[in-house]
């Protein structure tokens, strides 16, 4: 509901056109796609002398538009082609966006009769309904102001102060006792640690302060510094170090503790931030809505995320339903539990939670690199794909069930710092996903693998040497080996022959895979190769490098490099 769909001048409008004897406010609504033709009710039509609605601008942003005679026209049927009783938008004008509504003022053929002649600017009649809109438009100013001051999002000054009330929440005057206190990490505990808002901290002596905001500790946090205020005016202002006492416990957070002293504030708390406080408040203290669920179920430390879905669902209608689908950072039976009980209390009565533990769906990334310049130092390139990697990880675990992995996002994580272009390739559990856009199957949330979440291919420059000249690419060789049946530098003097050997005979411009080396390396009699733990560094003049590991794509050296081996490694796996 909004008060001011009726401003001021569409007021004059549409009484003139009314005292007139044409239609006014004549509301048509567009569907997904505009029409052929839209058929106005007192037809045939003499002329149109008012169209408006919301045109589409941009992906998300909608604005309201006047449409003329450059962007539709009236027209009759094939049938009588002479009386005109539609509108038709024209090819090349403006359209109306779909879901929206179309108001269209217009004078019918058959006029009916009206003793008003002159409407002209000055004129009696004119003036008369120009006051009367006037008034009319001030009562709506007025109603919405009354609208707007009945929610937080909107009310100012004692409206404010009376919406907040109803949460039990006032606001700070000057005077009144704030600070900030520190909330410390428990040494171990993993995952994220929500605050809630008016969590009680004191000096054990009576003296009692409250969180003025809620606030998280991330999984890679130590500590978090929160604004508090005192439990009234009278609350004494302590000095550093008193505020120890957190009265409930939160899991995970080990201390707490004000590093500066209280004091009493200068000025007394803004609507802005009266309004977030309450917010918070509303979220943190309320019960039986889905938001009061979801912010309980994600407070507790050990929830990752949860999703709640309406029924009725297509083809069974459940109305009365919600099915929650809760992901666990650390899933037993414990924590099941609690989940249940958590449930039962934030529930609203009469509505039943089909409540589902969330799956995991594991996705690795393959990515492909294109960087400013031509060479980069091998430290600042392992940075950058460790970077990287981890972008791309908080991504997908900030995924919640029912969430939806977006290539768009995938590439924007990527092409940072000197990145100007990036291939990414993404698997599901092993599946390849192709498209853009990649929703969760329901009761799914999405984690990388553990072991590697990210491989990444040959990396190329954005400029490359053009000259003829050869290029020297030292390669390095680590390998780990098992059922070691020689000493480890005769096997080392050996694997570097074989090895040159092999560089060798590669043609230029060959590709090289891992396995072409692992065969050129094979001698059952001496050692066994593990792979999975082996890996070929092929270090090119100038900066870039390339690791080669097993299942690796193969890598294809520039077609005037000169290939040597620089150092070959031997590390036998302990007995």
């Amino acid at each position: 509901m909004n008060f001011r769909d009726r401003t001021y001048f569409n007021i004059v409008q549409d009484l003139l056109t009314l005292l007139t004897g044409g239609t006014a406010a004549e509301t048509h609504a567009i569907g997904t796609t505009v029409p052929d033709l839209i058929f106005l009710e007192n037809r045939p039509v003499r002329r149109v002398s008012f169209l408006q609605g919301k045109v589409q601008l941009g992906e998300d942003e909608r604005i309201d538009y006047r449409f003329t005679e450059r962007d539709f026209e009236l027209v009759g049927t094939e049938q009588n082609p002479q009386d005109l009783v539609a509108i038709r938008f024209r090819e090349r004008g403006q359209k109306p966006a779909p879901g929206t509504n179309l108001s269209v003022n217009y004078y019918p053929e058959r006029l009916k009769p009206t003793p008003i002649t002159d409407i002209n600017v000055g004129s009696v009649a004119r003036t008369l309904i120009e006051t009367l809109a006037r008034e009319i438009a001030t009562q709506y100013q007025q109603l919405q102001q009354v609208y707007d001051s009945a929610f937080v999002e909107t009310a100012e000054g004692s409206a404010l102060d009376k919406v907040v009330a109803l949460v039990d929440i006032q606001r700070l005057k000057a005077g009144h006792p704030v600070g900030k206190v520190r909330f410390s990490r428990r040494s171990g505990s993993p995952g994220s640690i929500t605050i809630p808002i008016t969590t009680a901290i004191s000096d054990g002596q009576g003296h009692r302060y409250f969180t003025s905001q809620e606030a998280t500790l991330q999984p890679n946090q130590a500590t978090v510094e929160v604004w508090v205020h005192g439990e009234s005016r009278r609350t004494v202002p302590l000095e550093s170090s008193q505020l120890t006492v957190l009265e409930r416990a939160i899991a995970g957070i080990d201390r707490v503790s004000n590093d500066e002293s209280t004091y009493r504030a200068t000025d007394a708390e803004t609507d802005a931030q009266l309004a977030a406080r309450a917010r918070r408040a509303i979220h943190a203290t309320g019960k039986g809505t889905r938001d009061a669920l979801r912010f309980g179920l994600e407070g507790l430390p050990f929830v990752a995320a949860a999703t709640l879905t309406e029924y009725p669902d297509p083809p069974v209608p459940m109305p009365g339903m919600l099915r929650l689908d809760v992901a666990l950072r650390d899933d037993n039976p414990f924590h099941r539990q609690v989940i249940d009980q958590r449930i039962d209390e934030l529930r609203p009565a009469g509505i039943y939670i089909d409540r589902h533990w969330a799956t995991g769906i594991v996705l690795a990334f393959q990515v492909n690199l294109r960087l400013a310049g031509s060479s980069l130092p091998n430290a600042d390139l392992n940075s950058l794909k460790a970077n990287i990697t981890q972008r791309l990880s908080d991504y997908v675990n900030s995924l919640g069930p029912n969430g939806t992995l977006r290539r768009t996002r995938l590439v924007s994580l990527v092409v940072q710092d000197v990145v100007v272009d990036a291939t990414i390739a993404v698997t599901a559990d092993g599946t390849p996903i192709d498209t853009d856009t990649w929703p969760l199957p329901q009761g799914t949330t999405a984690r990388v693998n553990s072991q590697n979440p990210v491989t990444f291919g040959p990396v190329q420059f954005e400029t490359s040497d053009t000259s003829n000249q050869p290029v020297q690419m030292q390669v390095d060789a680590d390998l780990t080996v098992d059922d070691l049946n020689t000493d480890v530098d005769s096997l080392k003097t050996t694997l570097t022959n074989q090895l040159t050997q092999f560089l060798n005979s590669i043609v230029p411009g060959a590709a090289i895979s891992f396995d072409q080396i692992a065969t050129a390396l094979r001698n059952d009699d001496l050692f066994a190769l593990v792979r999975q733990a082996s890996v070929v560094t092929f270090d090119q003049q100038g900066g870039a490098f390339v690791e080669l590991r097993d299942n690796d794509p193969p890598f294809t050296p520039p077609a005037n490099s000169v290939l040597t081996v620089r150092n070959v490694t031997v590390q036998e796996v302990s007995p």
